[in-house]
């Protein structure tokens, strides 16, 4: 029955297991609809990370700093969504977020031109639209290696491979489109309305 503490130093007792959505829903439906991720004693995790034990939280949504590079991060995701399902033999490596935006490193085997990248916008625009939900799966380091050998994924594999055994490995879905991150990321497409290529 975890009691939670929030930054106002007000409590909330549940008899249950809840996930940081589920706090964010029971304070105010507001609240819920801004949430991207949260912070359970410091630590920064995806929204729908669930509270088993008495902790300190901190809801965090797209005003906050920490919200708006977890909303950009994401974006580089819904990029490589798009991409991969316009260009499918696209390899994917790594699509970090940078001060004003994100970037990611792919192989293709031709330049993307300004019509490509207007292209992928629409895509993403329209994948974005469907607000689906992001899942996050925690996987073993073998199960990484063996999804991205399937999705001939080179760049991914070689990723994998380099994480230590004892870390944590976090694969996310984006509907039919897998890719391997840390984290946090949004945990619904509906977050993602402002980009540009």
């Amino acid at each position: 029955m975890p009691q939670i503490t929030l930054p106002d130093n007000s409590k909330r007792s549940y008899d249950q297991p809840i996930s940081i959505d589920e706090v964010a829903r029971d304070i105010g439906s507001g609240l819920a609809k801004a949430t991207v991720a949260g912070k359970i004693n410091g630590k920064l995790v995806d929204a729908s990370e669930t509270i088993t034990e008495d902790c300190k939280l901190q809801i965090v949504t797209i005003e906050d700093n920490e919200g708006l590079e977890i909303v950009r991060h994401s974006c580089a995701h819904l990029f490589a969504h798009a991409l991969k399902q316009i260009y499918p033999d696209a390899q994917m490596a790594i699509g970090p977020v940078i001060k004003d935006g994100f970037y990611y490193d792919i192989k293709l085997e031709r330049s993307l031109t300004d019509e490509d990248l207007k292209k992928i916008e629409a895509r993403m625009k329209k994948l974005a639209k469907t607000k689906y939900d992001v899942v996050r799966e925690v996987v073993s380091k073998k199960k990484a290696i063996d999804t991205f050998k399937k999705r001939n994924e080179p760049y991914k594999v070689n990723l994998a491979e380099e994480i230590p055994e004892n870390e944590i490995i976090a694969l996310y879905h984006h509907e039919e489109y897998i890719d391997m991150c840390r984290g946090p990321h949004v945990t619904n497409m509906r977050h993602l309305k402002a980009f540009k290529l």
